[in-house]
Order: structure tokens, then C-alpha cells, then sequence
């Protein structure tokens, strides 16, 4: 059994809790190797975070620590035993370290011998790294990538045989290979680059939060606040993981450790086991996109388009609150239905006493905000300063102080909690160079506008569907990658703005974790719970609803991405927020009192009608809305008739 401490640190690792089942338990001078490796690992990306090298050394070596662990940690079979280091994966080290010596020592040299045909020997070894790096992803997240990768190189190598609306001429063998390899186009490309500067110092600041006790703070703070309020265990598992979200940015691992606390606490409270797992699970997918923390698609994102990590989390801020803001009057209105009452206040932490004991974890996420914000420094070196600024706060507290070996402790699981990460973003790579080669992503982009009719909304959700049927088998970074190369431009060409598009498409990556048959963060929640598994995912669903509305409402509304005037996202955000609390009224076919059927249907008609951009459909929402409270409460109505009727009464006493 974990304590809860443990159950906290999970919250960091990007599926921290199964990856822990599938990594080998090493003992001995094994796991003492292995750790050192994952600690010199941490400080190679610290120190290169300050002090970047030449990218492709970088990258080089960020490749080469990262695969080396995965070979040593990752078992090649599942049955394998799991306490000892095997033989074949001392060999893939081997190999992996002899073909990095030979780009170290072979790079420069070739980059001057453009147009000349590579040797055997090299073709020979950019293929073994192609065999390698689809081997780290299948050892970290299964089969689906390597097998996009491996259709990706076919398909380059015989384009001439299909249909010519998606063929391409074919490409020799020397090509493909070539272009994959002794250059920073191929797996030592820009997304090797993002991996190796901006997402693994994430990953390591989320890390030293966690080790510092910040899941504690976190989790006491919702607490205090919320733990004693009416289905007070419901809405501090959504508090909850919004703050953990902005630490960690994973929907698995927000889940299972925030979930472990919550879902029981809920289930004590009287809501059923179905919807206490769901509540966790759709507050558990926000985590991916409440900044400053987001998933690791941001920082391809960020590659793609060429703006600042900044910029996107502010973008995605507004979005992020409105999905939170969703859950949490769901819940109340769950409560309400059912009479659910909130933990006992004498049970529950006092706010000062949580600030007074963990104010300073709010220091750290500060810094970052303020270097990326108005500093205006890379997003590496925020991070790095951000990082030693978390052991130097800790010290504030002597119950959160930092010794050595827990520093060495975050330098370690930060490493190995990467590793899942470097597998997926090294191997895309490979479906990148090959799209690009082939000028597969122009086809598909003429084809979607074709197929649309010239139509933006059925363009949009085309690529709804394109991302949740993608989600199904391919890990989130994946998922939203291929769309991103494949499918943006289409967006982008029909007059959608550029940051726009992609999220859009990033959030329907997000959301194959809440939607069924295959919804992996229900299922995780719907394991602690004790409850049926599809019912669990169908709730799920059902109350992360509006993230399935809200990349359509800033797609035709910029301004909820935080552009345009003060005042027009100022009303904009009022409307979103009069807008998701009617989807909720429907949702749960509740707001003052239960509702009928036909008011279900207005508050439907209510919440798109205020979510539709404009003055006019805002007016046409909130008169419903008008409509509604006085249908649901009458006594209102009469009171205000007789408040507008006060001043001519008291003209005629007067008289």
C-alpha cells in the first residue's frame, strides 16, 4: 500500500502509477548505476537549461541518456524479470552509444559533404537508430506508435502504389535513411530539440514541487476551502486537480493520485462510486491544459507555430477556468439534488493554518509566470530559475526543507518520470520527416477542405472526429502531432487563426482520455472507485461536456483566447461563464429546483445561444435565461414587479 505522500508523488510522473508496474525493480549495484544515470541525466538538462550547447550535441546527448535508461529500466517483455538488468537491453546500450560516438565524431564533417552518397556503414547504422528509437517507444507506450512509424517509412518507400490522390513518388531506401539520420531534419530534429530544452525541465520543476511536499499544500488548500461547503469531497477533488494540473500537467497521473484521497472521501459523502470516479476522472483531464504546467503537446505546439510558451497558456487560461468552473456547478447541483452535505468544519484544515504552513510553494510557479511573462527569458532558463528557486523556498519551512537526498530524489524521478515522454517526441520524429518528405500533409489538407465543401464547421468537425478516433490508439503528443501537421493548415487556409486551430486540435487530443470505449483516465478512476468501468467513462463524459464546446466557442471567438480589447473579453468571458452554467442547468436538469423537460430544452438552447459570438444571440441567451429563474422561482417575478412598481406607488400616496 502507498501512504499518501506516495500517492501525492505519483501526481507528477506522467503515468507515474503504471509505468511503475511496467518498469524493472532493480537492486543492488543495478539500481545504484541506473539511478546515478538518471541523476546525471537531470543535471546535463539543468546545466544545458543555463547553458545551451550546440543543438545538435544537445540533442545528441539528451537522445542518448534518455534511450540508455529505457533500455536499462524498460523490460522487452513483460514476463521478464524485473529485479536484475538483461542482457539484450546492455547490447541495445552498446549499440546506442557506438552510433552516438559516431554522429559526435562524424557530424560536422558530413555537414559539408552535402549531395554525396552516404557510406554503407552509415546507412547501416541510421537504420539500427530508426530499429532503436521505435524499440524505446514501444518499450514505454506500446505498439501503436512503432507501427505509425513503421507505415509512415512504407509508405515513403512505395507511394507509387497508391491511389494517386494520396501517392507521391517513391523514395529509395538511401533517402529515407539518410534523412533520418546525420541531421538535426531527422530524429535529431526540432521536436529532439523541444524534448531536450523546454519539456524535460517542465517535467523536472513539477518533480521538485511534488518532492518539496506542494501535492500537500495543494490538497489541503482545496480542502480548506471547500472540504466543509454542501458536496464539499466533490468539489475539492476538482480544486484539487486544477492545482495539480498546474504542476503537472498529466490526466493519468492527476487521476490516480488525487483520486486515491478524493474518490473515497466522495463516496463517504454519499455521492455513488460511478460518479465519484467520473467527477475525478473529467477534473483529472482539465490538469493537460491549465497552465502554467500543460502537457507536453504545448511545447510542439510552440515549435510549430513559433510563439512563446507564454502566449500559450494565456491563450488556453480563459478555456481551462470555464471547463473547471462546468464541473463545479455540476457537482453543486449534484449535491443539492441529493442533499449532499460537506465534511464536518472541525474536520477540515484552516486556511491560515495551510497558507501559514505552504505559502511559499506558491513562490516557485510565480517566478516561472514572472520570468516567461515580463522578463521576457527563455522558456529554459525560466524553468531552470524557477527549478533552484523550489529548494531555496522550502527552507522557509522547516517541515518542507529540501535536504540532499531529496533533491537527489527529485533529480532522479524527474529523470525516469521523463523517459515515457523522450520515447513518444524522439519517434515522432520519424512521422514528421516522413510527412514531409512526401508532402503528405498538402494532400490531406486538400482533401479536408474538399470533402468540407468550403463549410468551417464541417471542416471543424471533421477534425473532432479525425482527433478522437486518433486518441483511440496513439498516445496524446501523437495524436495531436499527426493532426497538427496533417490537418491545420486546412484550418489555418479557411481563415481560423494559427493558435486557434491547434488548440483546438489539442484539446480533442486531451479528450480521448475522458471519451469511450477507450478512456484510460475513467478507467484508472473507475478501479479506485469500485465502479462499472463504461458507466463511469459515460459520466465522465458527460460531465466534461463543455470541453467538447469549448474549442468551437474560441475558434469564432478569439477573444476567449485572451485577444482583442479589454472590454470585449470581458464580456465575452461573462458570456462563456452565464453560457456553461446553463449547459450545466441542463446537464443535471437542475437549478433552483428540478427541472421539466421543456426547461432542460431551453437551457440548452440558452447555453448555445451565449456561446455563439455575438450581441444578439447573447441577448436572445439571457433572455431565456431571464425567463428560466423567474419560471423556476415565481416569488422572484412578483417581487421584482413590485420593486419596479414601487416609485409609482409612492408618487400616488404622495398625491
Amino acid at each position: 500500500m502507498l501512504d499518501k505522500n506516495e500517492k501525492l508523488n505519483l501526481a507528477i510522473n506522467p503515468g507515474a502509477q503504471e509505468e511503475k508496474v511496467r518498469q524493472r525493480k532493480l537492486k543492488g549495484a543495478s539500481a545504484r548505476v541506473v539511478s546515478a544515470m538518471a541523476i546525471s541525466f537531470s543535471l546535463f538538462q539543468l546545466v544545458t537549461g543555463y547553458f545551451p550547447l550546440i543543438a545538435m550535441y544537445q540533442r545528441l546527448i539528451h537522445v542518448a541518456f534518455a534511450f540508455t535508461l529505457i533500455f536499462l529500466i524498460y523490460p522487452f517483455r513483460e514476463k521478464q524479470r524485473k529485479d536484475r538488468l538483461s542482457w539484450e537491453g546492455v547490447i541495445l546500450v552498446g549499440l546506442l552509444i557506438y552510433i552516438s560516438y559516431y554522429v559526435w565524431t562524424h557530424f560536422i564533417a558530413r555537414a559539408h559533404e552535402v549531395g554525396l552518397e552516404p557510406p554503407i556503414s552509415e546507412l547501416i547504422l541510421g537504420g539500427l537508430l530508426i530499429l532503436l528509437t521505435m524499440e524505446a517507444s514501444r518499450r514505454t507506450t506500446g505498439w501503436s506508435l512503432p507501427i505509425f512509424c513503421a507505415g509512415s517509412l512504407i509508405y515513403a518507400r512505395f507511394g507509387e502504389w497508391l491511389p494517386e490522390v494520396i501517392g507521391h513518388p517513391n523514395y529509395a531506401v538511401e533517402r529515407i535513411i539518410s534523412g533520418l539520420f546525420m541531421t538535426t531534419e531527422g530524429i535529431y530534429g526540432s521536436l529532439t530539440g523541444i524534448s531536450a530544452t523546454f519539456i524535460f525541465l517542465f517535467v523536472l520543476f513539477g518533480t521538485f514541487m511534488q518532492e518539496a511536499g506542494a501535492g500537500s499544500f495543494f490538497f489541503g488548500l482545496a480542502s480548506s476551502l471547500f472540504g466543509h461547503v454542501r458536496g464539499g469531497p466533490a468539489k475539492i477533488a476538482v480544486v484539487a486537480s486544477s492545482l495539480f494540473g498546474m504542476i503537472s500537467g498529466s490526466a493519468m497521473a492527476n487521476v490516480s493520485a488525487v483520486g486515491q484521497i478524493t474518490i473515497p472521501m466522495m463516496k463517504r459523502a454519499g455521492y455513488k462510486p460511478h460518479f465519484a470516479g467520473a467527477v475525478e476522472s473529467a477534473s483529472g483531464v482539465g490538469g493537460q491544459f491549465m497552465p502554467p504546467v500543460m502537457g507536453g503537446s504545448v511545447f510542439l505546439m510552440m515549435e510549430i507555430l513559433g510563439v512563446s510558451y507564454f502566449s500559450i497558456c494565456k491563450a488556453a487560461l480563459l478555456s481551462a477556468i470555464l471547463y473547471y468552473v462546468g464541473i463545479f456547478f455540476i457537482v453543486d447541483f449534484e449535491a443539492v439534488k441529493h442533499g449532499l452535505k460537506g465534511q464536518p468544519k472541525a474536520e477540515c484544515p484552516k486556511l491560515k493554518e495551510v497558507m501559514k504552513e505552504g505559502f511559499h510553494f506558491l513562490i516557485p510557479p510565480a517566478v516561472l509566470v514572472y520570468l516567461l511573462m515580463y522578463a521576457h527569458v527563455t522558456e529554459s532558463r525560466a524553468a531552470f530559475w524557477a527549478i533552484v528557486s523550489i529548494p531555496l523556498v522550502s527552507f522557509l519551512r522547516k517541515s518542507t526543507r529540501m535536504s540532499f537526498p531529496k533533491i537527489l530524489r527529485a533529480l532522479e524521478r524527474g529523470a525516469i518520470g521523463f523517459l515515457p515522454i523522450a520515447g513518444v517526441v524522439v519517434s515522432c520524429n520519424i512521422l514528421v520527416g516522413m510527412i514531409t518528405l512526401t508532402g503528405l500533409g498538402l494532400q490531406i489538407s486538400s482533401i479536408l477542405i474538399e470533402l468540407s465543401g468550403q463549410s468551417l464547421f464541417l471542416l471543424l468537425v471533421l477534425t473532432m472526429i479525425s482527433s478522437l478516433i486518433l486518441g483511440l490508439g496513439l498516445p496524446i503528443i501523437v495524436s495531436y502531432l499527426v493532426l497538427a501537421v496533417l490537418v491545420a493548415p486546412a484550418l489555418t487556409q479557411m481563415g481560423v487563426d494559427p493558435l486557434a486551430a491547434h488548440l483546438f486540435i489539442f484539446f480533442f487530443a486531451l479528450v480521448s482520455d475522458l471519451t469511450p470505449p477507450v478512456a484510460p483516465g475513467a478507467f484508472v478512476a473507475a478501479g479506485i472507485a469500485g465502479a462499472d468501468m463504461m458507466r463511469t467513462a459515460w459520466m465522465a463524459c458527460r460531465l466534461g461536456l463543455v470541453v467538447y464546446i469549448l474549442p468551437y466557442m474560441f475558434v469564432y471567438n478569439k477573444a476567449l483566447l485572451l485577444k482583442g480589447e479589454p472590454t470585449e473579453i470581458f464580456v465575452s468571458a461573462i458570456s462563456a461563464l452565464i453560457g456553461v452554467y446553463a449547459l450545466a442547468c441542463g446537464i443535471q436538469g437542475y437549478m433552483l429546483r428540478p427541472t421539466k423537460i421543456y426547461e432542460r430544452i431551453l437551457f440548452f438552447v440558452a447555453a448555445l445561444s451565449l456561446i455563439e459570438p455575438g450581441w444578439k444571440s447573447d441577448l436572445f441567451g439571457l433572455g431565456i435565461m431571464f425567463f428560466l429563474v423567474l419560471n423556476q422561482k415565481p416569488a422572484l417575478f412578483i417581487s421584482f414587479f413590485h420593486y419596479l412598481r414601487r416609485p409609482l406607488l409612492g408618487n400616488k400616496a404622495k398625491l
